[in-house]
Order: C-alpha cells, then sequence, then structure tokens
C-alpha cells in the first residue's frame, strides 16, 4: 500500500485576511492563514515535497462533498447561513463569522473541499488504493458541531474556532454509510490541543436528544426546545463510534503569558470516559441487537432523554504544569496518557478504520497553546506510530489523518509546524513498521522514559544544590575578607563599611586646634 496525500488548490483560497505582506505597518495576520498551506504543500519548497518524502503519492483534484454527505453531520440551516454568506461576498472581501473566525468569498467551496477530501481517501484506503492518507486541507473543523458553534458550562457564548465543516465527522459518516458491512466501526482520535468539541457533539448527535435554546426579550424569559437526531447510518451508531480527544484543559490565569480569568479554549473536555450507549433503554450490553432500540425511538420516549453518558466518547484534558513541574515530566504525563487511557480503549473498540483529527498547535514552541500540553516532533511521530501499530493489529493498517490546527509557522519549512508534520506523515507513511502495538514493550518503554527523567533531575538538583553550597562559601570568604561580622552575611548591602565618626570629639579638636 501508499499513503496517499490529498490537496485541493481551493483550500488556499479560504482568505482569512487580506494579502500578507511585511510592510512594516501591515497587521500581523490571524493564526489560521493561507501560510499554513504554503508551507506543506508548496512545489517548491513544502516540506511534504522534499526529497525524503518522494514516496508520497498526491491527489490535488479530491472532489468536494456532496450536501447529503455534509448534512449527515450538520443542519441545513446552518450549512445554508454559511454558504449565503460567502456567496454575497466580494471575491476581495473579508467577513467574520465570529470574532475568531473570517469568511471569504471561496470560504464555503473550500470547506467542501476539505471534507470531500477525507471522503475521498475514505474511498483509496478501504478499497485498498492506498494504506494510509493525510489531508493538508483547511479550513479546520474540529470546533464545528452539527449547528456549528458548540457551547458549554464554562464558556455559554463559544466559538467556531476557525472551523466551518466538520470534515471527520464528515468522513466518519460517509464510511459509515457508504461501506456498510465492510466498515462497520469508526474511530476518530483527535490530538489537537483544543479539545474537539465539535466533533464530540457530532458524535453525541448519533443519539436522539434535544437541545434548549433560552431568549430573553423585553417582555419575557423563553426556553425553547428543539429535539435532534442525526445517525450517519442507524440506531446503532453510537456503538459503533468511538472518539477519543487528548487535549489541554483548565484556567488561563496561570498561563505564560498570563490571561486574565476564563478557561482555556474551548473550555470543555475534562477527563471523563463515556460508553453504555443502550444504559437508557434498559439494555446495558452494547453487543445486543438493536430491536430494543428501534423500540425505543419508535415510542417517542427518547425525546425526554439526555445524550450524556450514550456514547463511546474519552475525553482526556491535560492540566497546565506547576512552576514546580519536573521539566521533561509533561512529555512522560502525555505519553501515559496515551498508554494507559486511548490506547487500551482504542484497541477494545475493534475498529474496522481509524481517523485522526492531526493538530499541531500542541507543538512546545506554538503559542496558541498557553503551556499546555507541550508535545515536539517526535512525540507526534511516536502517538502517529503507535495509532498505526494499532491499525494493522485491528484494521489492515486502515489510517486517515486531516489537518487540524497548527499555526507556529515562522521558519516555513523548518517551523515546528512543518516539522511536526513532517514527522506525523513519515510516520503514517511507515505503517508502524508492519508491526502490531505491543502493551508489555509500551510499559517497558514508558518506565525507562520516567527513569530517564528521574535521572535527569537528580543531576539538576545536584547542580543546584551545589551551586547553593559555592554561593555560601563565597559569600562567607567575602565576610571573612573585609573583617566583618556574621551579620554582614545577612544583609544584602555590597557597599564597603565605613568606620563610625565620633563627630562631638571631632568639632572639639578641631576647636582646640584653631581650625
Amino acid at each position: 500500500g501508499v499513503t496517499k496525500v490529498y490537496a485541493h488548490p481551493l483550500c488556499s483560497s479560504h482568505y482569512t485576511c487580506p494579502p500578507i505582506t511585511r510592510h512594516p505597518h501591515a497587521s500581523d495576520p490571524p493564526p489560521e492563514n493561507v501560510r499554513r498551506l504554503h508551507v506543506l504543500v508548496n512545489k517548491t519548497n513544502g516540506t511534504l515535497r522534499m526529497r525524503r518524502m518522494e514516496n508520497l503519492v498526491w491527489e490535488e483534484e479530491c472532489r468536494a462533498a456532496t450536501m447529503s454527505d455534509v448534512l449527515r453531520v450538520h443542519d441545513y440551516k446552518y450549512v445554508q447561513d454559511v454558504s449565503a454568506l460567502t456567496s454575497s461576498l466580494h471575491p476581495a472581501q473579508i467577513s467574520q463569522l465570529d470574532p475568531d473566525t473570517s469568511l471569504s468569498r471561496w470560504s464555503f467551496h473550500a470547506a467542501l473541499r476539505a471534507a470531500g477530501a477525507v471522503c475521498s481517501a475514505v474511498d483509496d484506503v478501504v478499497s485498498g488504493a492506498a494504506r494510509t492518507a493525510f489531508c493538508a486541507v483547511r479550513p479546520p473543523g474540529h470546533h464545528a458541531g452539527p449547528r456549528g458553534v458548540v457551547t458549554c458550562p464554562n464558556d455559554r457564548a463559544g466559538s467556531h474556532g476557525f472551523c466551518l465543516l466538520n470534515n471527520v465527522a464528515i468522513g466518519a459518516g460517509y464510511a459509515l454509510h457508504k461501506y456498510r458491512g465492510e466498515v462497520n466501526r469508526v474511530a476518530i482520535v483527535d490530538f489537537d490541543v483544543h479539545h474537539g468539541n465539535g466533533t464530540e457533539a457530532c458524535v453525541e448527535g448519533l443519539v436522539p436528544g434535544s437541545v434548549q435554546t433560552k431568549l430573553s426579550t423585553p417582555f419575557a424569559d423563553l426556553s425553547v426546545t428543539d429535539y435532534a437526531y442525526k445517525p450517519w447510518l442507524g440506531v446503532g451508531d453510537s456503538r459503533n463510534v468511538f472518539f477519543a480527544s487528548v487535549h489541554g484543559y483548565g484556567g488561563r490565569d496561570a498561563c505564560v503569558p498570563p490571561q486574565i480569568g476564563g478557561w482555556f479554549y474551548p473550555a470543555s473536555g475534562e477527563t471523563e470516559y463515556t460508553r453504555d450507549p443502550a444504559d437508557e433503554v434498559g439494555d446495558a450490553d452494547p453487543d445486543a441487537p438493536d430491536d430494543d432500540v428501534e423500540e425505543f425511538l419508535q415510542s417517542q420516549t427518547w425525546t425526554r432523554t439526555k445524550r450524556r453518558g450514550r456514547c463511546n466518547i474519552l475525553n482526556c484534558g491535560m492540566p497546565l504544569p506547576t512552576e514546580e513541574a519536573v521539566p521533561g515530566q509533561q512529555r512522560v504525563d502525555l505519553r501515559e496518557t496515551y498508554r494507559r487511557s486511548v490506547f487500551p480503549r482504542l484497541r477494545a473498540f475493534d475498529p474496522d478504520l481509524i481517523i485522526i483529527s492531526a493538530g499541531f498547535d500542541a507543538h512546545a514552541s506554538d503559542s496558541m497553546n498557553f503551556g499546555y500540553v507541550g508535545m515536539v516532533e517526535e512525540d507526534y511521530e511516536w502517538v502517529t506510530d503507535n495509532i498505526c501499530k494499532i491499525a494493522n493489529e485491528k484494521c489492515g493498517g486502515k489510517v486517515i489523518s486531516c489537518l487540524e490546527g497548527g499555526y507556529k509557522i515562522h521558519g516555513q519549512m523548518i517551523s515546528p509546524f512543518a516539522k511536526s508534520v513532517s514527522a506525523h506523515v513519515r510516520a503514517l507513511s511507515g505503517y508502524g513498521g508492519g508491526s502490531h502495538y505491543d502493551a508489555e514493550a509500551s510499559a517497558r518503554e514508558g518506565a525507562t522514559e520516567q527513569e530517564i527523567v528521574d535521572s535527569r533531575e537528580r543531576r539538576r538538583q545536584a547542580v543546584l544544590a551545589k551551586q547553593r553550597e559555592d554561593a555560601r562559601e563565597a559569600l562567607a570568604r567575602m565576610v571573612e575578607r573585609e573583617g566583618g561580622s556574621g551579620d554582614a552575611a545577612k544583609s544584602p548591602d555590597r557597599k564597603r563599611r565605613r568606620a563610625e565618626v565620633d563627630y562631638k570629639k571631632l568639632d572639639a579638636e578641631m576647636e582646640a586646634s584653631g581650625e
């Protein structure tokens, strides 16, 4: 098998700001801009065009997602609103969907091509034309829920987060729908530094539920209840889709640089694992037939139920390291989270296809993460390699990756973003070495990594102790040399001390001498 890269030219026509120039008075472009793709796919010096990547097969004319593909995941009104807004714009005009998310004339078309790239990748990977695939597309999508913006108790307003259509959810729904009987179970793994709240909302939409909207008028406060259900194939979808997101979660007050209050975007994704999708039907066995679920739907009692806890969703919210944290421990903790939480549940789910939401803004050099997660290129390669090994074990190596975030592009082909994507795609094209995931070997690897960090910390503490001892000895020698007392060591004043003067005696001597 080969690794294919999907990169339609229209994805570079999604303009989020005026043309970017180096004029000294020009304003900084938004983080999500056309240069992100340029550093990856530019035919002159794009990092994925380099000689070391010459084994990649390029697909630059991938189809647009059909409206049936899109509406399997998103509400028509939301899709229509975005389409109407973009089509009303002049080609040189930039508009705002919200304060974070910009649109231009071709943005909706670019979003359709981005989602279509994932669907095309599904066709090629499932048919065997490719073993793995990477979709170098924009706009990103993992913050886009069925109705666009996704809110949570910590952020009642929410934001589109640069996203228009949920590319991975559309691709997963397409795989289940078109390849029914061949692709029965789809797993989505998201390692973007921001919680994939839009994808989570789309997965929760596989279970019937209600959505409440509160409206305030001069005369009264209203609460409107709307019922929603968006299956990708049938009533058993919630059992056949697994979503895992590993991301930063917590407040912004301890970030570097400090932020004023609030939560790290999108303020959701606290560590939690939810399963047992049939608990409210009275059937706790996830492998039981769908008869009870069908009867449950026909009864219409689903309109009074809650979605939470009825889907295969794993959230791993990584906290911000404290000032006293051991250097290097953040990366060890991240890898242990995958070893202990993500990989075991991914294997137990037994997927027929794995789709990755590949965000690279968790890189330690990317300012968008404010210190959360702190990955480096080797971590992206490690995570991808292990996912490929699980895919080799469970589904013949079928892995599709789709670009999400990642904004540290300064340096272009040698930027943290470009190098991280390169490491990720290199691991995709390596197919996990053709081997299967070995939990025991991975545990031994983790123990070795922890010992390395502990050993470095012991050496660091020894150096600090030696420096403190040397400083005390130097201070003691200085006090002794200047003839001071032990009290001198307590004073931060480094000026030479003057002898005390008896001014009365001096005055008497001056009078006696006639001065």
